[in-house]
């Protein structure tokens, strides 16, 4: 075969080559409320192999979600807490249009291994922090949120007045639930999505539907992200009907499409 001959063929493989390559995986930077990493973290890694895109997460308290965003860190994904995002939304920080509901997370009861709590009724929940000689859930002032639904359970229980002699404000997740374990502390109310933060806790269950408050958490795509597409696939992703098991599997309804 001539080199003219041969030519045409050199191009057609090199088109082939060309048309038939990977695109450039993309590195999508999300901040996030830290009630969703454990999820997102474990959907994100099946996103991955199936994409080529990956994925890195900053799990931080909603409030800190609000300092990081507002300070103009550059990020290709914010998920936080649905007001939030609404505010967001109305300082023009998003790309119009990519605000969903993602996730919501209500609260439930922290307790040392090996105890068991009837948490079936509102009557048997009641009476299982009465019967608490110490309780704790976290000090809204972090900057989280589980502290004031935690708030909004006792209150809904009618237990606002009853359990503010033995209740003791912790710093953070681990740290309340670290008393938990050593037993200075019965029981704990936190995110379903935070228990277990420490060895030798469980989850004794969420309380029960009728005091039940949660926390809904949306997700959007910065102004700044000038290329959103990969960005929207993992939204998509998470929101799959595949997906639903692994957040039930972390303590959290998925809500999204």
């Amino acid at each position: 075969m001539s080199h003219r001959s041969r030519l045409p063929v050199l191009i057609a493989a090199t088109l082939l080559l060309v048309t038939t390559a990977p695109a450039t995986a993309a590195e999508i930077k999300v901040v996030n409320a830290n009630a969703l990493t454990i999820a997102m973290k474990e959907l994100a890694a099946d996103f991955t192999k199936a994409t080529g895109h990956t994925v890195s997460f900053i799990g931080v308290s909603p409030g800190q979600v609000d300092q990081r965003v507002r300070a103009g860190e550059v990020y290709d994904i914010v998920i936080n807490a649905a007001p939030s995002i609404d505010a967001y939304e109305k300082e023009g920080r998003l790309r119009a249009g990519t605000a969903r509901p993602l996730a919501r997370v209500g609260i439930g009861l922290a307790v040392r291994e090996g105890v068991k709590l009837d948490l079936s009724t509102v009557d048997a929940t009641r009476k299982a922090i009465l019967d608490a000689k110490a309780i704790t859930y976290s000090d809204s002032s972090t900057g989280g949120l589980s502290g004031i639904n935690a708030a909004k359970v006792l209150a809904n229980l009618g237990l606002t007045e009853a359990v503010k002699a033995k209740t003791k404000l912790s710093g953070g997740l681990a740290n309340g639930q670290e008393l938990i374990a050593k037993g200075e502390i019965d029981l704990g109310l936190f995110n379903v999505s935070e228990i277990p933060r420490a060895p030798g806790v469980v989850l004794a269950g969420p309380v029960p539907a009728a005091v039940q408050v949660y926390i809904n958490y949306s997700a959007a795509v910065p102004a700044t992200n000038t290329a959103p597409e990969p960005a929207l696939a993992l939204l998509k992703y998470f929101a799959r009907p595949a997906a639903r098991p692994v957040w039930d599997k972390a303590g959290l309804e998925v809500v999204g499409e």
